[in-house]
């Protein structure tokens, strides 16, 4: 095929809300639904598994984390081969491979073959994650439609993830934990039917992979996270932990000098420098690691407190997280893209956060009663259903042209991260800590809300209200340079 042709093929002539590109939205914002989903509601799974696996605490935050860990560290690098071979021949390959492995962990034995299978599932939401911004702003080239379109799929996305609860709490309560991943299958059927009908590819691009990078971060995550969930045995005083947590540290802050060094010796690297030079794409991912730190954080947290000091069953916490659902629901259809619309991602990162901040308040107390965790649930999910958007458009309004789907996977890749480390770090002192752990857990999630609102505000262009973000010159001339 020509390239002429091949152009012609991957084109949109317009970009209208169609018949076909309105179901080809709905294909992409299923998959991704369905792996946002699958982050969560493991977590009300989590007494029946151990129950029925004889898993210990840290086996069983493992199940929850091998997904996000491998979610997060392979993210970049998916990105890349999204390029490579098209954004949407890699969504189709991640969620074949995603299927596959939910098959796996309805079958597991045993804890190591549920993480196991958690992990492939990790690898297939990475190869999976990337592809559909991309897809998606290819695909709605007008400002405003692209809005919608993006809102809509952050929305979406975000309306899955808490259903994921109520979801697991119903299926563990009635079909037991295995169910949970049996669902994955024909949720995925219907969704790479959609892609493969009314979804385009995109062009390939030749693009090389950073090995070196790669397995370095690997080794940084993974120490880091061991090491956070370790300590809810060995304490944080255990060699072993210490030695883990500085050695992930400093892999960490090695990767980032290897990238600096790659890209200006002219070698493809899996975090172009470029993508987190421009002050408003480092505020989006700042609120993407946040975002994810602070919900996954308090799910885990909030389930154990209703499963373990309320004795709830998994049902009932499935319907104790429902107000989270309703308000996530409300917010994501009525004022996210109005918000973002109106207001830009400057006030949308900036209030979200600090409405999220507001209700974890209301969550800090122990043994808060539970009209105050329906309202604390409320005010939290109204915030994030604004800053998810604003921080998705952040990212994508401001990375260099050529680096958009990197920028997709960078925004992927820290929110991810953000989960995991939550989920490890607040899951543990929730775990170690019977009397203060909800208190301290939510204090840490409220400072990063109120640190990454003040960072949104400094470093997100003002805008103006009615016409959505108002790119400075000097926005323009430092993109410009970047992409040099």
């Amino acid at each position: 095929m020509s390239s002429d042709a091949a152009q012609k093929q991957v084109s949109p002539p317009d970009s209208t809300f169609t018949t076909g590109r309105i179901l080809g939205l709905v294909g992409l914002c299923l998959g991704t639904a369905l792996i946002v989903m699958e982050a969560n509601v493991v977590n009300v799974a989590i007494p029946a598994i151990r129950s029925d696996l004889h898993a210990s605490p840290a086996g069983a935050l493992w199940v929850i984390d091998a997904y996000t860990l491998v979610f997060a560290a392979l993210l970049l690098s998916a990105g890349r081969l999204g390029d490579r071979i098209g954004a949407r021949r890699a969504y189709l390959s991640g969620l074949g491979l995603f299927t596959i492995a939910s098959i796996v962990c309805s079958l597991a034995p045993g804890t190591g073959t549920l993480v196991l299978g958690r992990a492939c599932q990790g690898l297939g939401a990475a190869l999976l994650a990337p592809a559909p911004l991309t897809l998606i702003t290819r695909t709605y080239t007008a400002t405003a439609e692209r809005t919608r379109a993006v809102t809509m799929w952050v929305s979406v996305g975000g309306i899955g993830f808490m259903i994921g609860p109520f979801i697991g709490g119903l299926l563990v309560d009635t079909l037991g934990w295995r169910s949970i991943f049996l669902l994955n299958i024909p949720i995925a059927a219907v969704t790479g039917w959609l892609v493969v009908r009314y979804v385009r590819e995109t062009p390939l691009q030749r693009v090389s992979f950073d090995v070196g990078g790669q397995i370095i971060v690997v080794g940084g995550l993974t120490a880091t996270v061991w090491a956070l969930l370790e300590s809810s045995v060995a304490g944080w005083l255990d060699p072993a932990v210490l030695t883990a947590i500085v050695g992930g540290s400093v892999a960490l802050v090695v990767f980032l000098a290897t990238q600096y060094s790659g890209a200006r010796h002219g070698r493809e690297v899996l975090l172009p420098p470029a993508i987190i030079a421009a002050r408003p794409v480092l505020a989006g991912l700042l609120g993407g690691a946040t975002y994810n730190f602070t919900l996954y954080g308090m799910l885990i947290v909030y389930t154990l407190d209703f499963q373990q000091s309320r004795e709830y069953s998994a049902f009932q916490t499935g319907l104790a997280f429902l107000p989270l659902t309703a308000a996530a629901t409300f917010a994501a259809t009525f004022l996210g893209a109005r918000f973002i619309t109106a207001f830009g991602p400057r006030s949308g990162l900036a209030t979200g956060m600090t409405l999220s901040a507001t209700g974890l308040a209301f969550l800090a107390a122990p043994s808060t009663p539970y009209p105050l965790v329906a309202v604390g649930f409320c005010v939290f999910s109204t915030g994030m259903g604004l800053s998810a958007p604003a921080q998705t458009l952040a990212v994508m309004t401001f990375a260099p042209d050529r680096h958009k789907n990197m920028g997709s996977s960078a925004l992927n890749t820290a929110r991810q991260t953000g989960g995991a480390i939550g989920v490890a770090l607040l899951g543990v002192i929730a775990t170690t800590h019977a009397d203060s752990g909800t208190p301290i857990a939510m204090a840490i999630a409220i400072g990063m809300c109120l640190i990454t609102a003040v960072t949104a505000l400094r470093l997100i262009p003002p805008e103006t209200p009615g016409n959505g973000t108002r790119r400075l010159p000097g926005i323009h001339r430092r993109k410009r340079t970047l992409e040099g």
